[in-house]
């Protein structure tokens, strides 16, 4: 038992001693506790890294400009944790290094957001199959909240162009969009559109 296991359990335990809750109730509790410990480890890996490397404030503009469509959008997962949090200090730090040596003028960013914004409208949002999304209402609401944070982003990009700040949301938008398209599921040997494997 690794110790985001251990924790969540000792939570539900807690939980369980001191509300009245069902198993279902009680095992979706113990997933958001895992989800939270998980990505609190992923991040205080990252950002130790990125503050070694002097690069802590670019990396936190990356973190956040992903994480705004990627909590709309979902997109694949790595198969464990370990390799979530490598693949993540990839995508960061790979997007840091880019953006500090690429420097993408007014025409750039506005194709890289267009693209980002057909591939969004396209298959936003992409879930998983521990976590299919059944509701048709939800997946029309999450697409359109992907959609305009990308856009959002694109606007506050043309804003800076020229930047590194630029540079750092525009990659961070890219690398979203391309983490929800079918043929990186495929790579990545996932299923796609698990909610229509789901039988109400």
């Amino acid at each position: 038992m690794d110790i985001v296991d251990k924790i969540s359990t000792i939570c539900i335990k807690f939980v369980s001693k001191n509300l009245k809750k069902t198993e279902e109730e009680l095992e979706k509790i113990k997933y958001g506790v895992e989800i939270i410990l998980v990505n609190l480890i992923k991040l205080t890996v990252l950002f130790i890294i990125a503050s070694i490397l002097g690069i802590t404030t670019y990396t936190l503009i990356a973190v956040i400009s992903f994480a705004s469509i990627r909590v709309f959008a979902s997109g694949v997962h790595a198969e464990s944790n370990l390799n979530c949090t490598t693949t993540n200090i990839i995508l960061f730090l790979g997007n840091v290094y880019l953006s500090m040596n690429i420097l993408l003028d007014k025409t750039m960013i506005i194709v890289s957001i267009t693209l980002s914004l057909i591939i969004v409208f396209l298959y936003a949002p992409s879930d998983t199959e521990a976590r299919p999304l059944v509701s048709k209402k939800l997946r029309k609401k999450l697409k359109f909240y992907s959609l305009l944070i990308t856009f959002l982003l694109g606007i506050i990009a043309l804003a800076y162009k020229n930047t590194i700040f630029a540079n750092l949301i525009i990659f961070s938008v890219l690398e979203e969009s391309l983490l929800i398209t079918p043929i990186i599921y495929y790579i990545f040997n996932k299923t796609y559109n698990n909610y229509e494997n789901i039988n109400l």
